[in-house]
């Protein structure tokens, strides 16, 4: 069985705690152990997969000062949600992108069944 890096994180309930952590250090303190969440992980490629899609998107940042913490970079919401940051589904903002037409975020399953 090949699980991308998404699945490999949100299939183990360790590995998921470990990033939703993570996520939450970074809503709450703007920071976040990447040096735990790497040994939680426990498997480099995924670390790399991992950090390169949220460097790409600019959720993240690596500190200057220490390459073992991360910090909320510019692009980074607090109404990121652990499905979206582990990739599962596309994310944007609430309200949309600024100068771009669109729907808003998928609705959730319980809303799509409501209509």
């Amino acid at each position: 069985m090949n699980l991308d890096w998404t699945e490999r994180i949100l299939r183990f309930p360790v590995r998921a705690a470990a990033v939703d952590t993570f996520l939450h250090d970074l809503k709450r303190k703007r920071s976040g152990d990447l040096n735990g969440l790497l040994t939680t992980l426990n498997d480099s490629s995924l670390c790399r997969e991992a950090l390169r899609y949220w460097l790409t998107r600019e959720w993240v940042v690596v500190a200057r000062f220490s390459p073992l913490v991360a910090l909320a970079g510019p692009s980074f919401t607090r109404d990121l949600t652990l499905h979206a940051f582990c990739g599962e589904v596309e994310w944007e903002p609430e309200g949309g992108i600024p100068g771009v037409e669109g729907k808003g975020p998928p609705p959730r399953d319980e809303e799509a069944s409501e209509e």
